[in-house]
């Protein structure tokens, strides 16, 4: 179409792609505060051309697409940042239950009794069970004396049996947390599936984009990726690939993998995936950081504990069971049970000090050499301790995992800087700027309005055919 009518046409394209162009401009201002939106820009085209005889004449303008501003690159950086930084996160949390449910009974932030631990913490009742041994060799035959160091041992053994409780309830608690953070893993492989699904059907033949279902897409991806290690990638169907690891989540709009969460015969869980059974073995997000916690500082800390509780029961109950009691007895154990969480004095010494073992003969009140015997192995290293004395074990312990938590809390306050920049990064590209759609803004109204005079112009010159022709 050519002339005035063809003229006229080419118009009402302008003005429609003007208008548009304004909706698009308030639809990213109505946005400016949405951190999960990336702007949008209409991408216009010229249309066909009309040829006539030599020459050839433009019919205006068409809109192309509308496109996002992204960048996948910077995208896939941040879902990276987002795992390390979930990793880090989940860790923290678990030191700081850690911290909480073992600082008073380990002393974790220091070693003196002087912090919330008090005289209660195991390195002061480690001294005065040292202590109590050092008054009963002073003077055997003291009732006192033996009861004072039997009092003190059980307070010992009360502490050690504290620390394995204690840990036990946080193994059953971060294993609470693994099974919930694995479900909202599930619950989120589901959403990007049905999301690929919707996408698919708004994009069918080309003719419009997802761009707010992408922006959702973009959001639960990362979601995911706070929760455990994830790849997106495309298949040669052109399908969106999901992966973790080697393992295929999704494709498209199918879910090819989910996480199951399997109890093992000693009490622990493991994951699989339900598709082949195999394993999964996370290494970032907050699921990688959950099973780092427990096979690291958690089972450290269990480890040691029932460490220092067999020495106990070994070195102690063979020296005391080599002595002599008061009533000319030998061969009694100063310790029963097999474990930290079994560990006790024995019940009859408990109720009779006079069975205490000290003398290395019978019918001596005076002799001390099986005291003086616990005392030397007390301060003595003991190849079952590490070659260290009962302690320095437990100081091990306690600045291991003092070390453990400030090195996490630096390491989280790094990522969590370095997360913070890539997003102002993406913000910087793909944010809603105010002052940048103002402008675009008023391009759109002063295009509309060229295109309105336009229109009007071509309407008087049509009148003014129609009337020539009367």
């Amino acid at each position: 179409m050519s002339g005035l009518l063809g003229t006229l046409d080419m118009g009402n394209r302008a003005l429609q792609t003007q208008m548009k162009g304004l909706e698009l401009t308030g639809h990213n201002l109505a946005n400016v505060n949405n951190p999960g939106f990336s702007r949008q820009r209409m991408e216009v085209d010229s249309t066909y051309q009309l040829e006539a005889g030599h020459q050839s004449r433009g019919t205006g303008v068409d809109i192309q697409t509308i496109q996002q501003i992204r960048d996948q690159i910077l995208d896939a950086q941040i879902r990276s940042e987002k795992s390390t930084t979930g990793f880090l996160e989940s860790k923290m949390t678990g030191l700081e239950y850690m911290q909480a449910g073992l600082g008073p009974v380990l002393n974790i932030m220091g070693q003196d009794g002087q912090h919330s631990g008090g005289a209660t913490g195991l390195t002061a009742l480690f001294n005065d069970f040292s202590g109590k041994m050092h008054e009963v060799a002073n003077d055997p035959s003291s009732r006192n004396a033996r009861q004072s160091f039997i009092d003190a041992a059980q307070n010992l053994t009360d502490k050690i049996q504290e620390t394995s409780l204690q840990a036990q309830e946080l193994q059953t608690r971060l294993d609470d947390e693994i099974k919930t953070v694995a479900s909202e893993s599930n619950n989120l492989i589901e959403r990007i599936a049905e999301l690929n699904q919707s996408i698919q059907k708004v994009e069918r033949g080309g003719l419009k984009t997802a761009n707010e279902l992408r922006d959702q897409r973009i959001e639960v991806l990362e979601q995911l990726s706070e929760l455990m290690p994830l790849d997106v990638s495309t298949a040669e169907s052109g399908k969106m690939l999901v992966l973790s690891g080697a393992t295929v989540l999704v494709e498209g709009e199918d879910v090819l993998n989910s996480i199951l969460v399997e109890p093992l015969p000693e009490g622990d869980l493991t994951l699989n995936w339900n598709n082949d059974n195999a394993p999964f073995q996370p290494q970032e997000g907050r699921l990688g950081g959950l099973f780092d916690l427990k096979s690291g500082a958690l089972r450290e800390v269990q480890t040691k504990n029932e460490t220092l509780a067999k020495g106990l029961i070994d070195i102690f109950n063979t020296i005391h069971g080599a002595g002599f009691a008061k009533d000319g007895s030998t061969g009694r154990a100063l310790f029963v049970g097999t474990d930290a969480a079994s560990l006790k004095v024995d019940p009859e010494i408990l109720q009779n000090p006079t069975l205490l073992q000290v003398a290395s003969r019978p019918d001596e009140p005076g002799n001390n050499d099986i005291i003086q015997d616990m005392i030397t192995a007390m301060g003595e290293n003991q190849a079952q301790l590490d070659d260290r004395n009962f302690i320095e074990m437990h100081a091990d312990m306690v600045s291991e995992l003092g070390q453990t938590i400030r090195n996490t809390k630096r390491e989280l306050e790094d990522q969590k800087s370095l997360e913070s920049l890539m997003q102002k990064q993406r913000e910087s590209i793909s944010g809603v700027s105010i002052d940048e759609e103002m402008t675009q803004l008023v391009r759109y109204q002063r295009a509309f309005e060229a295109s309105a005079k336009l229109i009007g112009i071509v309407d008087e010159m049509l009148g003014t055919v129609l009337s020539m022709s009367r």
